[in-house]
C-alpha cells in the first residue's frame, strides 16, 4: 500500500469528487482515478460507490478513511522525529471566529516570519466542532472556549475573555436573566457553540426561554443585534473590531457567566515540531 495512494484516498473524500481532488492535488483527473482504482485493487475493496457523475465513500472506504489518516500522521512523525530539520509540511489550524478575528493575526504573522516552510490551513467553526475535528485528525490545533478535560488532549490556556451581553440601544438594561424581555429572541452560532450555551444555559437558569436563531458570522450577529432582532454574548474584545458598535448597548454579567478561558488544543498522541513552534508564538500574547 503506497502513502501517495492513501493522501489521494483521503483529498477525493474531503473534496468529494475526483476533478476537485485533482485540481487540490495539482493532478490531472485520469492520475487520481488510476491511483483510487490501484488501491481498490490492493484492498481488495471498493472504496466508492458511483452513481452516474457522482462519487460517494462506500463503508468499506469510511472504514479505511481513519486508518489513512493515522497511517499518514504517524509517516510524518517518524520523519518529524528522525530530522533536525526546522517544523515543516502542513499545520491546521482550527478557531473560533471570535478568536480568529480578535486574537490570531500577531501569532499568525510572527509563526509565519519564523516557519515559512510550514504551509498553515486556517478554519473556523464552533467549540464543540473544532474539538471534534481534532480527535478525528481533521485538523491538528485548535483554540476553543472552556474545553471539558480530555485524557486525549492536551491543552494551553492562552487568552482569558469578558463575555458581556449586546442588545440594541433601545432594550431594557440586562443585569440578570429576569430582566429579559419574554419574546427576547438570542442570535448566536449553533448548538456547538460555548457561548450561544453560556448564554441559553444562564437564561434558564434565571428561569427564562429565549427562542435562538442561528447565525454563522459575528459581523452579521452584531448588526442583527443592532437592528433590533435579539440580543447576543460575545467576547468584549470583539467589539473593538466592529465598526458599528456606537450602535449596541452592552450588558455586564456575573462573572461566574461572563469569564471565559480559550484554551489551545492538539491530541497528545499527534504532537509534531510545527506545533511546539506555533505555541511558541502564541506564549507573548497569552493573558
Amino acid at each position: 500500500m503506497e502513502l501517495s495512494d492513501l493522501r489521494v484516498f483521503i483529498q477525493v473524500v474531503d473534496s468529494g469528487g475526483i476533478s476537485a481532488a485533482a485540481e487540490k492535488l495539482h493532478r490531472v483527473p485520469s492520475n487520481v482515478t488510476a491511483r483510487i482504482k490501484s488501491l481498490e485493487r490492493k484492498m481488495g475493496k471498493q472504496l466508492f460507490l458511483r452513481d452516474k457523475n457522482r462519487l460517494r465513500i462506500s463503508p468499506a472506504g469510511e472504514l479505511l478513511l481513519p486508518y489513512a489518516k493515522r497511517m499518514l500522521q504517524m509517516a510524518q512523525e517518524t520523519l518529524d522525529a528522525i530530522s533536525d530539520q526546522a517544523p515543516s509540511g502542513e499545520l491546521r489550524v482550527g478557531a473560533m471566529e471570535a478568536v480568529a478575528a480578535t486574537r490570531l493575526v500577531e501569532p499568525l504573522m510572527r509563526f509565519h516570519k519564523n516557519c515559512p516552510q510550514v504551509s498553515l490551513e486556517i478554519k473556523t467553526a464552533p467549540t464543540g466542532n473544532l474539538i471534534s475535528q481534532v480527535l478525528s485528525g481533521d485538523i491538528d490545533v485548535a483554540f476553543v472556549a472552556d474545553p471539558q478535560s480530555d485524557e486525549r488532549l492536551e491543552q494551553l490556556a492562552v487568552f482569558a475573555e469578558k463575555l458581556v451581553i449586546v442588545s440594541d440601544l433601545n432594550y431594557p438594561k440586562i443585569q440578570c436573566a429576569a430582566d429579559l424581555n419574554t419574546d427576547t429572541t438570542f442570535m448566536g452560532f449553533n448548538a456547538s457553540c460555548a457561548y450561544r450555551n453560556k448564554l441559553t444555559q444562564w437564561a434558564k437558569d434565571g428561569g427564562n426561554y429565549i427562542k435562538v436563531i442561528e447565525i454563522n458570522s459575528y459581523h452579521t450577529l452584531l448588526s442583527c443585534v443592532a437592528g433590533g432582532m435579539g440580543i447576543g454574548l460575545v467576547p468584549l474584545a470583539l467589539l473593538d473590531n466592529y465598526p458599528f458598535a456606537q450602535s449596541l448597548q452592552i450588558h455586564p454579567i456575573s462573572a461566574s457567566w461572563s469569564d471565559s478561558v480559550t484554551h489551545f488544543i492538539w491530541r497528545k498522541d499527534a504532537f509534531k515540531p510545527s506545533i511546539q513552534a506555533f505555541a511558541k508564538c502564541i506564549e507573548k500574547n497569552i493573558f
